[in-house]
């Protein structure tokens, strides 16, 4: 099957819509079929990599950079839709949406992928949006959550599913002296090794993250919190964590390659997620696959992996500091891994593997005999 994914990411970048896109290609060229890939990008890249540029948004009031990134898309999409025999099409952006009119145009059938702020920031009156669900063979919703919410918005879909986010192979548990290395390198204190991965984004709230620091370091002076991750909070988050006189107790390790994140993750004794927004937050998935227990707050996506992972997820509520320091004090007071039954539940659901014969199986019945 020839498949073309239209995403607006690809890694190093670490949101959802470019590693799914990226571990899903993987998976279907190992099975043996042709995957294309068209993203906004450099010029030139890695060979089956179409790029659409991106323009300044200093001209955004005008749409003019997103009228040239349209023409674009139109150009470079009209012959890998032709020669495409379904379309995979990620999250939404002005080039899934003229992607989108292409193939309906050409006659071919595409599978759409939410992530989850298209859903969630939907007034229910985009009539644009609306269309590019109706016209869609699938939707596929990175969680129940995320599904349930488009139901309550009367979004029109013709047939959908929920399929979790997959974990690649490089996050699985360490060895101790494996996970040894890793702390020595990152906290040469001794002390415990706390982990954040996410865009530097005000949907994160890492200021929720530092003010609970500041409680948690009272505490537990030892304590060590990597934040991996770039964003336009990037100054603030760096001048309030100045301003809490951290040190090194709290480093930002910026845009981490995923294969360093496994490592971090695997290292790590506790995985905190802060955010007020999430449907499947891939990794706080991948941090039970290395081991790792989570707290997180109680967006959609903490309180649907607390059901699902039990109490290797603790949920706390959300912008509330010194609940979430609470949560990782009394975690530091007894330490652990996660539970044989978490890896279970990883190994069943959430790999590589067996979302690859769901998304097959959602082309295959676009495609038709």
């Amino acid at each position: 099957m020839k498949v073309l994914m239209v995403t607006p990411h690809l890694p190093p970048y670490q949101a959802a819509n470019a590693l799914l896109p990226q571990l899903l290609g993987q998976g279907l060229s190992e099975r043996g079929h042709s995957v294309q890939v068209l993203t906004f990008g450099p010029a030139a890249g890695a060979s089956g990599v179409s790029y659409v540029r991106r323009r300044s948004r200093r001209l955004g009031m005008t749409r003019i950079p997103q009228a040239l990134e349209a023409v674009e898309t139109w150009v470079r999409a009209r012959p890998l839709i032709a020669a495409a025999d379904v379309v995979h099409v990620h999250s939404s952006t002005w080039m899934n949406y003229v992607a989108a009119r292409l193939a309906v145009s050409g006659g071919k059938p595409y599978v759409l992928t939410h992530y989850g702020t298209e859903i969630w920031h939907h007034d229910g009156h985009d009539g644009a949006f609306r269309r590019f669900n109706r016209d869609a063979r699938h939707v596929s919703f990175y969680s129940r959550a995320l599904m349930e919410r488009a139901r309550a918005l009367a979004v029109p879909v013709r047939a959908g599913s929920v399929i979790y986010p997959p974990v690649a192979d490089s996050f699985r548990p360490m060895i101790p002296r494996q996970r040894e290395v890793v702390r020595r390198r990152y906290a040469p204190s001794g002390g415990p090794l706390l982990l954040n991965v996410k865009r530097l984004h005000p949907l994160a709230d890492h200021h929720t993250l530092l003010r609970a620091m500041e409680e948690v370091g009272r505490a537990r002076p030892d304590v060590t919190l990597l934040i991996a991750g770039v964003g336009e909070e990037e100054a603030a988050l760096k001048a309030q964590a100045a301003r809490l006189g951290f040190g090194d107790s709290v480093r930002f390790l910026g845009l981490v390659p995923n294969d360093d994140v496994a490592v971090l993750q695997g290292g790590a004794d506790l995985f905190v997620l802060s955010s007020v927004l999430e449907a499947t937050p891939t990794v706080a998935l991948e941090a039970l696959a290395c081991g790792t227990p989570v707290v997180s707050t109680d967006n959609p996506g903490g309180i649907e992996l607390h059901e699902t992972f039990g109490d290797d997820v603790e949920v706390v509520p959300k912008r509330d500091a010194p609940a979430l320091a609470q949560a990782i004090v009394r975690f530091l007071a007894d330490p652990r891994r996660t539970r044989p039954r978490s890896q279970k539940s990883i190994e069943e659901r959430f790999r590589l593997p067996g979302v690859v014969d769901r998304y097959l199986a959602l082309y295959r019945e676009a495609v038709g005999p």
